[in-house]
């Protein structure tokens, strides 16, 4: 039997003498790959950059909405302050206002919260330190504000002018703030759904003042660890619905509860479930790339092995055995089926790279992938190459030195 590396030279050379057939052969195994790849390694990405803001934009938090006005108040948050394996809470109450600095004024979202937000929703500063529950002219702004939105820069100390609607009087209403803190970050508030580098953080009990508004909308409250947030979210929903009149056997009734909750372990799952089917999808769809490839290059082994019927009769008059022939068509088909798979992953890793440099994040590079590539390439080269290797390790020598 002749050995592997002997075939592999010959199959190479056999390929050298048909660039452009074995080009064009390799062309649906390159798009195939390349496609698995993009998509497994976006998909990656976008997984592991979801997972990131969600990580960082709290520690062990729970969210919990109301689904109507007139819901939350001081009661229910006391509620959920002294649920079992809650260790902070702060209500949300975002208003539109208009804030003023040096004469110029810009639309900006005001967002009251408690000193403990800070914690629960992982708010870095810049510089400064971050409001409390007894400051009553303070605020903390967002870098973007403080650098970006005015002529001029606003630094901790500066005066600020924050104007929202009052809703008991109908009217505007205007007081004067100072800066006591600039926060800085990358992520995005999974709560407020605002980016805190433009957030604009006032004392809550100072927000409720100026525009009459009692009750919240949302909550956020952050439980002792990872692992008792699932646990503390049920406490919570038990409590709220007993407090809110809810009957506990109606609570996965979210017609009959005016309230949902969601906390981070769920979110996570979910990003992680959706970022699996997406990738499941797409892969499929290279999947079906792969399966033209491998008939492609079925369909070219046969017509080689017709072709080459005189050349497969001589190799036999020489000594070749069935297995050697066997081996040598099949040997040619994985080569190549790796060519285009190599080919194929540079060419999906250059777009994953593309994609994930215009989108702004950072890109996943996951080896078991390329592995798996490649290791996909050479299982259709055999699969590919079985059956026209078969065909020729079966011709009769002497039938096929016959043929014209």
């Amino acid at each position: 039997m002749i050995s592997i590396s002997h075939s592999a030279k010959m199959a190479v050379e056999s390929l050298k003498s048909s660039k452009l057939r074995s080009g064009l052969t390799a062309l649906g195994i390159i798009i195939g790959i390349a496609a698995v790849i993009a998509t497994f390694t976006l998909g990656a990405s976008f997984g592991a950059f979801f997972s990131e803001q969600i990580s960082s934009s709290g520690s062990n938090y729970v969210m919990i909405m109301s689904t109507k006005e007139n819901l939350f108040f001081d009661q229910q948050v006391d509620v959920v302050r002294n649920t079992r394996g809650v260790v902070a809470v702060s209500p949300i109450l975002g208003v539109d206002g208009t804030v003023t600095f040096m004469g110029e004024s810009k639309d900006l979202r005001i967002i009251g919260v408690l000193e403990d937000y800070q914690e629960i929703g992982n708010v870095p500063l810049l510089d400064g330190v971050f409001i409390s529950d007894q400051d009553t002219s303070a605020i903390v702004i967002g870098k973007d504000v403080a650098r970006d939105d005015f002529k001029n820069q606003i630094t901790t100390r500066s005066s600020i002018e924050v104007t929202v609607y009052n809703n008991d009087t109908h009217e505007y209403v205007t007081r004067t703030f100072r800066v006591k803190g600039i926060a800085g970050s990358e992520n995005t508030s999974i709560v407020t759904g605002a980016d805190s580098n433009t957030a604009i953080y006032v004392p809550l009990a100072v927000v409720r003042e100026m525009t009459a508004q009692q009750d919240y909308r949302s909550m956020f409250a952050m439980t002792e660890s990872d692992e008792t947030v699932k646990e503390t979210n049920d406490e919570i929903e038990k409590n709220l619905a007993r407090n809110l009149g809810v009957s506990e056997r109606n609570l996965d009734n979210s017609d009959l509860v005016p309230f949902w909750t969601m906390n981070q372990v769920e979110i996570l799952e979910q990003v992680s479930t959706m970022t699996q089917t997406m990738q499941l999808f797409l892969i499929a769809i290279g999947g079906i790339s792969l399966v033209v490839g491998s008939v492609g290059i079925m369909n070219i082994m046969i017509v080689t092995v017709t072709e080459r019927t005189k050349e497969i009769g001589t190799l036999k008059a020489l000594g070749y055995t069935s297995i050697d022939v066997l081996v040598l068509f099949i040997i040619e088909s994985i080569v190549i089926s790796v060519i285009g798979g190599i080919i194929g992953t540079g060419l999906g890793l250059l777009i994953s790279y593309i994609g994930s440099s215009l989108l702004g994040i950072s890109m996943s590079l996951s080896y078991g992938a390329i592995a798996g590539a490649i290791l996909i390439s050479v299982a259709i080269g055999v699969i590919a190459g079985a059956y026209p290797a078969k065909r020729a390790a079966d011709m009769n020598p002497v039938d096929a030195l016959r043929t014209v």
